[in-house]
């Protein structure tokens, strides 16, 4: 049966959406099989910026800064330093649903269909092939590392991330080697990303110098795709200033220190193809070195046997492919960038997120050769089927087998339905955005205990809407209050309903000078939104809808050739 052309289209979008809606249920029933928050990697530092999130949307906040409904309420600008947006749909699920668990499984979910539509969407445009799409589609979101994103990582941004990526390499190609005029996927996509996770925009960026520097020689019209590109760049910046001029304000104002500073390593390359072969989503905790999974693995190994069979292109995301591998390994000469920018990104194997996306347009196209070198074109259906259980199946017992291991199936790891309603979960990585000065003493600061004239104090601050209130007995003039709250830019506070003074402590806190004794002190800390914020909110919804009114206008354009012929006739006849 073939289904896979344009007299049938309706048919085919029909039950093409329908496999990956099932697809994805069947993923998120998988995922919560328990009803729990499996004990991952990041998962109560991610639950914890959606409850962040969810709490401000409530009290109609709809920019959120500082986080007053949780980590341990000490005025954590999380939502300055880690973007918010992309997963603000999942923080509003948590507001509609009364158990968070069903929230946040039912937000993955959407994502994850969506991540279906959105690679299905990007191969078409790329390849004008709708088998090829579909395939490709199945390859990447039914990939290991996907999984081991999502379930053992429980990295949220960087799952997000990995369902943007296919936009911007979109993009990428577009401004470089196909139709420059198309642009505006380059932005979209790297604004999206840039709204999601920075370090999956660094590593993006940093991966598009390595494909310049192999293959600009092979670009052409270069000052067309060069105006493109700084279009591109310029329109990214404008879309994602919602929250990159707030985060420029808050880091240019006082000194920060790099995130979790590691030396940039690899993973040993044969743990990695072990793992790979054993198609294993197990936690890093419980031995497990993160991988691409068996079919793309496969797909690497099937892509050099026929590498001259392939065409010309795929060959050279073939090489890519294979590289983006093997910077995830120790083979990878990473010390040379140790003491580079590049260093932020912290681990390495975060290349596996492009070496999933290029593995699979390889495993996609070879699927497709397959196909037509045995004339089944007729049973494009039933392949396309079979293929959807087979990469189905692997995904649910991989992810069942990582369920079943100690560390994720921990009690004092995985989050419940009640811990997560009563903020009772320690969120972690505290000192990563804090300033200097509070990171060095972010243990006290994240137990509550401040200072009063130099004597420790526990103090037991309580969450008011969008602030924090924190009460204490009386307070003598000309005693020197340190309270736990980090102190930021924006950073307000008020003293019994009126805005006081306060300097920066030692430790990177608020600290204010009593000028009068006051018998029953309230402060009350919140984070003003001045005109930078909100003038980049409004900046990037400008933006955002351009760019939606560009995709419009560049589906009515003509072909690259004809563009490029057009302009041969006109200089012709001048």
């Amino acid at each position: 049966m073939q289904i896979f052309d344009k007299k049938k289209k309706p048919l085919t979008l029909f039950l093409t959406i329908l496999l990956y809606a099932i697809l994805a249920l069947i993923m998120t029933l998988t995922l919560n099989s328990k009803g729990i928050i499996w004990g991952s990697d990041d998962a109560t530092f991610h639950i914890g910026r959606l409850v962040s999130v969810s709490h401000s949307f409530q009290d109609g906040n709809l920019i959120p800064t500082i986080s007053t409904s949780n980590f341990r309420l000490i005025g954590y600008a999380i939502n300055l330093f880690y973007p918010y947006v992309t997963i603000a749909p999942i923080a509003l699920l948590f507001i509609l649903f009364n158990n968070p668990i069903t929230a946040f499984y039912t937000g993955m979910g959407i994502y994850l269909f969506i991540s279906f539509l959105i690679s299905h969407f990007v191969m078409k445009k790329f390849s004008q092939s709708t088998l090829n799409s579909v395939i490709f589609s199945l390859f990447y979101n039914l990939s290991t590392y996907m999984l081991i994103e999502i379930l053992p990582r429980a990295d949220i941004a960087e799952f997000i991330a990995m369902m943007i990526l296919p936009i911007c390499f979109l993009g990428f190609y577009n401004v470089f080697f196909g139709d420059f005029r198309k642009w505006s996927f380059l932005a979209i996509g790297m604004s999206a990303l840039l709204l999601t996770h920075l370090l999956s925009t660094v590593i993006c960026a940093f991966f598009f110098i390595f494909i310049l520097i192999l293959y600009i020689i092979k670009s052409n019209h270069f000052i067309s795709r060069l105006k493109s590109l700084l279009k591109a760049i310029v329109a990214t910046v404008c879309a994602s200033a919602v929250f990159l001029f707030p985060f420029i304000s808050e880091i240019t104002y006082q000194p920060y220190s790099q995130p979790s500073p590691y030396i940039l390593k690899g993973k040993v390359l044969i743990k990695m193809i072990q793992s790979s072969f054993l198609n294993s989503s197990v936690q890093s905790y419980d031995g497990n070195t993160y991988n691409i999974g068996v079919f793309l693995m496969a797909a690497l190994i099937l892509g050099l046997i026929f590498y001259f069979k392939l065409p010309t292109l795929y060959q050279r995301i073939y090489t890519l492919a294979f590289l983006s591998f093997f910077m995830a390994t120790d083979i990878f000469p990473w010390y040379i960038f140790q003491n580079t920018p590049i260093k932020v990104i912290q681990f390495p194997f975060r290349f596996l997120m492009i070496a999933t996306l290029l593995t699979s347009i390889i495993a996609a196209k070879l699927v497709e050769m397959f196909i037509t070198e045995f004339n089944l074109q007729k049973y494009q259906v039933v392949i396309t089927t079979l293929l959807a259980i087979l990469l189905c199946g692997f995904w649910i017992s991989s992810a069942q087998i990582a369920q079943s291991k100690p560390f994720i199936n921990s009690k004092y790891n995985i989050l419940t339905e009640k811990q997560i309603k009563s903020h009772k979960f320690y969120e972690d990585y505290y000192e990563q955005y804090s300033p200097a000065s509070a990171g060095k003493h972010i243990a006290d600061t994240t137990w509550n205990i401040g200072k009063i004239n130099n004597h420790p104090v526990v103090f037991h601050p309580k969450s008011k809407k969008e602030s924090i209130v924190i009460k204490t007995g009386e307070i003598q003039k000309n005693s020197v209050v340190a309270l736990p709250i980090i102190r930021y830019k924006n950073t307000k506070l008020s003293l019994n309903g009126k805005n006081t003074h306060f300097k920066t402590s030692n430790n990177g806190t608020v600290q204010v000078k009593m000028k009068h004794k006051i018998k029953h002190p309230v402060f009350k800390i919140t984070y003003e939104k001045d005109n930078l914020i909100y003038f980049s909110a409004a900046l990037s919804l400008v933006t955002w809808l351009y760019l939606l009114y560009r995709l419009k206008i560049e589906k009515r354009l003509q072909n690259y050739e004809l563009y490029l012929l057009s302009k041969i006739n006109r200089n012709t006849r001048v």
